[in-house]
């Protein structure tokens, strides 16, 4: 709908050469085209609407999470620990609540020598004090250290599966052991030894130390005489022992963070170590199997040892180990609920994929400021670019739709201009200020920054106006009408300024405009509606009824404030139109000026770089899905 006379006498009067503009173009702000001769298309904006149609049908969080991770095993496999992300889809395809967990326990070593406190810690925590020595006790004690052991937990007459998907002649050995505790919590221990400088050399070469210590390495028996081959064992948690002082030095050497304890805990074994020397190690828990083999032996001598077994017990700190393993393989939420070990272990593989995703990208970068743009960091920041500007129009209509449907715009109606009329700038200066893409803009610094970090300066002549330079006095005036005229103008400042420069413009030119007009139109209104009542009295002092008279006061009230309310909604609905087409203006013109910047710098993109972009959006896709319902899943 075209502006009214009124509004454009407003703004000719105040933009003076913009009169001669034609009738279809933008009355508020003539911007010329910001694309030149040889200038790259803009790129297209397309808008998702998919999304309505998944929000219409409810998806199952934990069905949604298994698809994000699948899809991420097909797109991402370079980035993704695979056989953790196998155990976590695994988990996933269980019961809610009933997933199977393991536990690793890995005994350090330094040399050839054997390891045995890791063996006899095992078989402490599993051990049953009112029963006499099982048969699997003895097992357990009998079995070589040096090679690998899985302990199934579970009643005697159960058959174990295996931890590996190894063929039947390669499994490694396993027994079964019965836990009046642990019977239904579907649990599943790995005994293995680990050599202490390979596990100190994995965690600084892994992309993450819980990597190097959550997949150990099996070696197993191979078809070819005299050869082992190594199979990988994820498991959710690890218990790693160490023997001595040396084996508490090494452990402490290793990076364990305080947050993960609940996946990985350390422990190290003296034979006598006394309560200040506990405490001068908080983030160790020292054991002493030989008291807690005594303190068994006894008590089941005899239940008079009681005080006895008491004292060696917990001298000998099994049980921290005890209520470590209890918090987090049994299930203590309400049934349907996943177990916490299933959701850190989806957590680290997320965490893990996004920084390795975010390593690659900054190898990247760096051969990029090296050597100059590659091919791929160019592909990577037109995809940046491309989503910035998604993003940047659906913020334009998001936060325009909240701006002309909030209190302040309310407050502007034609009615209330009477009383109003001076917040008429106030109000609509304010909800430009704060609804005129402030997060858009926020993203476009982030975006030149990438650009920077690439190699790419800001520096280039391109169309529009950028971030003005300081200038002398009695120089910004021309400046700012080169800008205005949309001249080639140098850039240099750091990132592209329509967004501001277009707030900047309507600010202090349409918004006085719009104040201007409504002031005229509120003393219009009241000149028409105090000249008719005067009419009216005139007219009854002149022999007139009373109803003539009234009607003619009343006639001439109603015609001013139709004319008011006409014109005033009028030019609201302008500028409300004009505010949205500018901004889509500067994010088109941000976009176009940034894009023929790349495409300066761009070398041939090679189809082999494509498709590897192509993945690795499809990976974030996917990893962003799968945050999402992880962080749905009960």
């Amino acid at each position: 709908m075209p502006p009214t006379l009124g509004l454009r006498r407003a703004l000719q009067s105040r933009v003076g050469q913009r009169t001669t503009t034609p009738a279809s173009v933008c009355l508020f702000y003539v911007r010329p085209r910001y694309q030149s001769t040889g200038a790259t298309p803009l790129r297209p904006f397309i808008t998702n609407s998919s999304d309505a149609v998944d929000a219409a049908e409810p998806i199952d969080p934990r069905k949604d999470l298994e698809s994000a991770l699948r899809d991420l095993q097909t797109h991402a496999p370079n980035y993704v620990n695979l056989p953790r992300l196998q155990l976590a889809l695994r988990n996933l395809g269980q019961q809610p609540g009933h997933e199977s967990i393991r536990v690793a326990f890995l005994g350090l070593t330094s040399g050839d020598k054997p390891q045995h406190t890791a063996r006899e810690l095992l078989r402490l925590v599993l051990a049953d004090p009112l029963k006499n020595a099982e048969n699997w006790e003895a097992q357990l004690k009998a079995h070589d250290p040096s090679k690998p052991l899985i302990v199934h937990i579970g009643p005697p007459e159960e058959q174990a599966t295996p931890l590996s998907l190894a063929a039947s002649e390669h499994v490694i050995p396993e027994i079964t052991v019965p836990s009046h505790i642990y019977n239904n919590a579907n649990l599943e221990l790995l005994l293995m030894e680990a050599d202490q400088a390979a596990v100190a050399q994995a965690s600084s070469e892994a992309h993450t130390f819980d990597e190097a210590v959550l997949v150990p390495a099996v070696d197993t028996a191979a078809t070819t005489a005299g050869h082992s081959a190594p199979i990988v064992t994820p498991v959710h948690m690890a218990v790693l022992v160490g023997d001595g002082v040396l084996g508490a030095a090494s452990i402490l050497s290793l990076p364990i963070s305080p947050e993960g304890q609940d996946t990985i805990t350390a422990v190290a074994n003296f034979k006598k170590l006394s309560a200040e020397d506990k405490a001068a190690c908080p983030s160790l828990v020292i054991t002493s199997v030989e008291s807690g083999a005594q303190g068994l032996d006894l008590f089941r001598e005899s239940a008079s040892n009681a005080m006895k077994y008491e004292a060696l017990w917990t001298e000998a700190g099994v049980g921290h180990i005890n209520k470590w393993l209890r918090s987090n393989v049994l299930s203590r939420t309400e049934q349907g609920t996943t177990k916490a070990p299933v959701r850190n272990l989806i957590e680290s593989v997320l965490r893990n994929t996004q920084a390795a995703l975010q390593a690659a990208e900054y190898r990247d970068m760096k051969l990029s400021v090296e050597g100059g743009p590659s091919p791929l960091t160019v592909a990577r920041l037109n995809q940046a670019l491309a989503e910035w500007a998604q993003d940047a129009h659906e913020e334009l209509q998001q936060q325009l739709e909240i701006a002309f449907v909030g209190e302040a715009w309310r407050q502007m109606n034609w009615w209330k201009l009477f009383w109003r009329v001076d917040d008429v700038g106030m109000l609509s200066s304010e909800m430009v200020a704060q609804r005129f893409l402030p997060e858009a803009e926020k993203r476009l610094i982030f975006l030149a920054g990438r650009l920077q970090e690439a190699g790419i300066t800001m520096n280039g002549p391109y169309s529009g106006p950028a971030v003005p330079p300081t200038y002398p006095e009695g120089e910004s005036k021309s400046v700012a009408a080169t800008e205005t005229t949309g001249s080639v103008v140098e850039t240099k400042g750091t990132w592209p300024a329509h967004i501001p420069f277009t707030r900047n413009y309507l600010q202090t030119e349409t918004v006085p405009a719009l104040q201007a007009l409504a002031q005229k139109l509120v003393l219009q209104s009241s000149t028409l509606a105090g000249a008719t009542t005067a009419l009216g009295g005139m007219s009854w002092l002149s022999g007139f009824g009373v109803y003539e008279c009234g009607a003619i006061a009343a006639l001439g009230i109603a015609l001013s404030l139709r004319g008011l309310q006409r014109r005033w909604e009028r030019a609201r609905d302008f500028w409300e139109g004009e505010v949205r087409e500018e901004g889509r203006k500067a994010v088109r013109a941000t976009e176009a000026s940034i894009a023929e910047l790349l495409d300066s710098v761009s070398p041939e993109v090679p189809e082999d770089v494509k498709v590897e972009l192509e993945e690795l959006k499809e990976a974030k896709s996917a990893l962003k899905r799968a945050e999402e319902a992880l962080a749905k899943l009960k």
